[in-house]
């Protein structure tokens, strides 16, 4: 469990580390779009100026990207025919317009009648035939004056291509029409829209993906909108396909794995109004247990470390709760400079490659909430006035919202105070109505300064050296019985004192999560506690998406609530929570109640302590432990990062313990067992290093299943030494077959006319710098396995595949296996092939001959090639160098940009939820605001911006086009690009993964996990 919670800390946790990181500004000028719509070649991927170049090797021809904009088929036009008609009380007209003959390689998608904001349309396929409804305000234009646009997608089946940015085709297709006939008036013209707009918002059927909670909410509440609560309830009934409301509350209980899918499936419930309603609170909380799990045996394993193993001094963890998470940092300039890189690439890459891409700006958040700032000033002197530093929180919601409390250990009072009375008057000016009043606890003066509305909420105490500042009164208050010794506090906590003692040594940082936290976490009172916040979460939205439905129904944002009331997008009830406290809200402003606002819930620490659950509050929870136990089996594990930062270099090193036997690890500990092996750095490229146990199982498995299967004996692996390897050289090959498969960055490849597709892309695959390497124990039996292989090569494949020796490379032979000229596959015979030698110590395999040979000088040098050892080594590692303007460093941000623009499908939905919304969100300020406000979060693309427009019916924006018109740009993008800061910053990568015996003897053997990353980064960023 621990591991889930850390994940979903840590990339929280580099962001906020001091809540004091660059708040998300508004785009700065207009990108240069990529307007040309013609294929056109572009740079592969130029680095900034401010890297550090390194020409590319003379003999490396790098393929470039195909930049411009892939324009839809433009099909002949068509007559739309008018057949039904309705207006309503309030001058509503609703038509259904009926187009023959549309409907077969391709699939209508989507009609747009020119570009009134009030116009809405659905489309609906009818065996060769679209239905297109249409609801509009203005009926000053007949029927029959109308003109329009139908698009219509099919996906192009390349087996070999990847394409990406669209769900519902990869080529587009345009027809435009005019309308004709004389439409009969039918009054149930508004439930049949209704019904085909609910089945476009809800992915046309498709109801286990909702595009963003505002479509599942809106794909629900439209028919009570347009047919009253009444008829809509009929409707839903039978035209919509009603999944389970979340009456299940134990999909509630999985808070730190699936906020955004329950958020997504409690909007759709808040449309439909079918959330199921709790009894009463009369089971007490002490009457539901938390899941069975045993206190580690921390004494007897500390008694088994070697003799005078002692921790080492944590003295800010006397200031930590024993239950709270904690991060200390020796010198406060690391600290800025993790948030200074956090602020260029690694905040914003996390964005784009989110599955729901909206930038929260938790760092702005939290500076905001505790009155701090990062200065210059506080770059240049941080280290002369705070010694040290430490933040702590009481749970894992930090994107929702949560305590974050920091311990300074201050070394100059004075500065301390007049940099802190800087920042907060800083928010002071921005932030209208931030009071002062104090609080006494346990003779300590708690000074908090506060808006009402929460944005700030500051509350400071001081304890000799220590200041204390936190956004949360009741974590202040704990933090202060801490040093206080009134509660436990996390210095006397047996796992942190093993884990200090087990690894002793100072380091530049510590992070550490103990077992009374993830107990806390997984507890009744939390995850009952948390539970609710997600459905208060949920009750808080429903305003915002209210307003939202209101403008796409009205091309108008709504003046006030009851306006939203009065057109049935909103229930009166819905202005409170469940529980029944107030949820307050005007249109273009975020909802607030007690338990905050969707973009930040009140800290759960603050909120009344859970004494009583529902029965089935209890239900739920109980669902959730037995799953939890019967996963986690016996103990919880308590985690310890360590990091140290020197000049452009990260080291991190994670140790996760004890793993018990028995466990899920006990799966890869089949691979690996006790072997290790030493892995010397590579020199460029991506490399991969498997220790592989010599008396495993599942070696003596493979063994057995490649004899029986090739009925030769020989045939097997008792060559195998203690290591593996699979890598692949920093060449042009990467990009070639890239160029030729990949359609997410750039326009589709099309082969040359003489050349078959299928051949060519099996010529680009042999070109590809890709290798795998093994150790050799035993080379006779080699022989013999080699031996075999090639007898059983003939008998399956007489004459088609050719196995000889091509060529020697100092002094060492070089073998190829590869398609004869004379076989069933001739064609193929200069394509592809497997060359291999056996160099000393190890077999090594290439697709490429001058692959091979660039191996075999690597491994003829025994300090270059990894070893099998005993000890003192790992037994997983993996390293990658990455030179700007080289192969690699273009593939990696080709993949990159293509994995970032998948996430492109739901931003541009946000988008479009606020720009039909409301249409003054065209001002990028507008958007912003209303993006926070409704939805906690802005959505952005992978550069980071959100100039989001609506053309053509659909959401783009000027770099990348939208679905129906995809532009493709040249990479990197220029100006600010996350992605691109990325691989400047980043110019080597190494990690490594052991699992390591713990020193003491007890009855069931224990082992951790130990984990070591190590980052180099390139240019600098300042």
């Amino acid at each position: 469990m621990s591991r889930r919670v850390f994940r979903s800390l840590s990339p929280s946790l580099l962001v906020i580390a001091l809540a004091t990181g660059c708040r998300q500004d508004p785009p700065a000028g207009e990108p240069t779009p990529a307007t040309d719509p013609a294929p056109a070649e572009g740079k592969a991927g130029a680095t900034s100026t401010a890297a550090t170049a390194t020409a590319t090797p003379p003999d490396e021809t790098l393929p470039t990207l195909r930049t411009g904009e892939r324009a839809p088929i433009e099909l002949p036009a068509v007559t739309a025919t008018a057949v039904r008609e309705f207006t309503d009380r309030s001058g509503v007209q609703y038509l259904e317009l009926s187009i023959d003959g549309v409907v077969g390689e391709d699939t209508p998608e989507l009609a747009v009648l020119g570009a009134d904001a009030s116009i809405w349309t659905a489309t609906q396929v009818q065996g060769r035939s679209a239905s297109v409804f249409v609801r509009r305000r203005d009926t000053g234009t007949a029927a029959t004056a109308l003109t329009g646009t139908l698009w219509s997608s099919r996906w192009e089946r390349n087996d070999w291509t990847l394409f990406g940015g669209s769900r519902r085709g990869n080529v587009w297709s345009t027809r435009s029409f005019t309308v004709t006939g004389t439409p009969t008036s039918s009054p149930d013209l508004p439930a049949a829209f209704a019904a085909a707009a609910s089945s476009e918002l809800r992915g046309r059927g498709f109801e286990t993906r909702f595009e963003s909670p505002f479509h599942a909410f809106a794909a629900a509440r439209v028919h009570a909108a347009l047919l009253g609560t009444k008829a809509a309830a009929a409707a839903v009934a039978t035209a919509v396909d009603v999944r389970r409301p979340s009456n299940d509350f134990t999909a509630l209980m999985y808070t730190t794995t699936a906020a955004t899918s329950l958020q997504e499936a409690l909007q759709y419930d808040k449309g439909l109004r079918t959330v199921a309603t709790q009894g009463k609170r009369e089971v007490p909380i002490a009457d539901i247990a938390a899941p069975a799990l045993a206190d580690h045996p921390f004494a007897a394993m500390r008694a088994g470390l070697p003799a005078g193993a002692e921790p080492t001094a944590e003295p800010l963890a006397a200031a930590a709760p024993a239950e709270f998470w904690y991060v200390r940092f020796d010198d406060i300039r690391d600290m800025l400079r993790v948030l200074d890189e956090a602020d260029a690439w690694l905040t914003p890459v996390a964005h784009a490659f989110e599955e729901r891409p909206l930038v929260r700006d938790l760092a702005g958040r939290y500076q905001r909430q505790l009155g701090l700032g990062r200065s210059g000033l506080a770059k240049a002197l941080g280290h002369t006035v705070i010694s040290r530093v430490a933040i702590v929180g009481s749970d894992p919601y930090l994107r929702e919202g949560s305590d974050v409390t920091f311990v300074f250990d201050v070394a100059s009072q004075a500065a301390f105070e007049t940099e802190l009375s800087r920042h907060l008057a800083t928010w002071s000016g921005e932030v209208p109505g931030v009071t002062q009043r104090e609080l006494q606890h346990e003779g300590h003066v708690i000074t908090v300064h506060a808006d009402p509305a929460g944005l700030v909420r500051q509350h400071r105490a001081q304890v000799g050296t220590l200041a204390i500042v936190s956004n949360s009164e009741a974590a202040c208050r704990r933090v202060l019985d801490s040093i206080d010794g009134r509660k436990p506090r996390l210095a006397d906590e047996p796992d942190l004192q093993y884990m200090l003692a087990r690894d002793p040594g100072t380091h530049d940082g510590l992070a550490f999560i103990g077992d009374r936290f993830v107990a806390e976490v997984v507890g009744p009172a939390q995850k009952i506690q948390q539970a609710r916040r997600m459905q208060a979460l949920a009750e808080l939205a429903v305003p915002g998406h209210a307003a939202l439905l209101y403008g796409w129904l009205n091309g108008r944002a709504p003046a006030d609530t009851a306006e939203m009331i009065a057109a049935g997008v909103l229930g009166a009830d819905e202005l409170e929570h469940a529980d029944g406290t107030s949820i307050q809200f005007a249109p273009g402003s975020a909802a607030h109640s007690d338990w905050g606002s969707p973009e930040a819930l009140t800290p759960r620490i603050d909120l009344p302590a859970v004494t009583h659950a529902t029965a089935e509050e209890r239900v739920a929870y109980e669902t959730f432990a037995r799953g939890y136990q019967d996963y986690w089996r016996q103990f919880i594990d308590p985690i310890a990062v360590r990091f140290d930062l020197e000049g452009d270099r990260a080291d991190l090193d994670v140790r996760v313990l004890p793993l018990i036997e028995g466990t899920d690890y006990r799966d890869i500990e089949e691979v690996v067992g006790k072997q290790r092996v030493r892995v010397p750095a590579i020199d460029g490229g991506v490399q991969a290093v498997w220790a592989v146990g010599r008396d495993t199982s599942l070696r003596r498995d493979l063994d057995r299943m490649a004899g029986s299967m090739s009925g030769k004996a020989d045939l097997g692996l008792g060559w195998l030494g203690g290591w593996v390897a699979v890598g692949g050289l920093d060449r042009a090959g990467l990009l070639e077959l890239m160029s030729a498969t990949d359609a997410r960055v750039q326009l589709a490849w099309q082969p040359p006319a003489a050349e078959p597709r299928d051949r060519e892309l099996a010529r680009r695959v042999g070109r590809l710098p890709l290798y795998a390497a093994a150790e050799v124990s035993n080379p006779a039996s080699l022989v013999a396995t080699l031996a075999a292989a090639r007898t059983l090569l003939n008998e399956v494949a007489p004459g088609s595949i050719g196995w000889e020796s091509v060529a020697t490379h100092h002094d060492v032979p070089i073998v190829r296996i590869g398609v004869t000229d004379k076989g069933t596959f001739a064609e193929y015979a200069d394509t592809i092939a497997i060359y291999y030698a056996q160099t000393p110590g190890a077999i090594v395999l290439a697709l490429q001959r001058s692959t091979l040979e660039t191996l075999i000088d690597r491994f003829a040098d025994a300090e270059r090639r990894p070893l099998g050892v005993d000890a003192d080594g790992t037994q997983f590692a993996i390293e990658a160098r990455v030179v700007p303007d080289h192969a690699l460093s273009h593939a990696l941000l080709w993949l990159l940009q293509g994995q970032a623009l998948e996430g492109q499908i739901s931003a541009r939905a946000f988008a479009e939820a606020i720009l039909r919304g409301d249409p003054t969100a065209s001002d990028p300020a507008r958007f912003e605001a209303l993006a926070r406000a409704y939805f906690g979060g802005v959505p952005v693309t992978p550069e980071g911006r959100f100039d989001y427009a609506i053309r053509d019916g659909v959401v783009g924006d000027p770099l990348h086009g939208s679905e129906l018109r995809p532009r493709f740009p040249a990479l990197p993008v220029a100006g600010a690009s996350p992605i691109a800061t990325l691989l400047t910053r980043l110019s080597g990568v190494r990690a490594s993964v052991a699992f390591d015996d713990e020193p003491a003897k007890l009855p069931t053997p224990a082992r951790s996990l130990h984990t070591q990353l190590t980052l180099e980064l390139g240019a600098s960023i300042e």
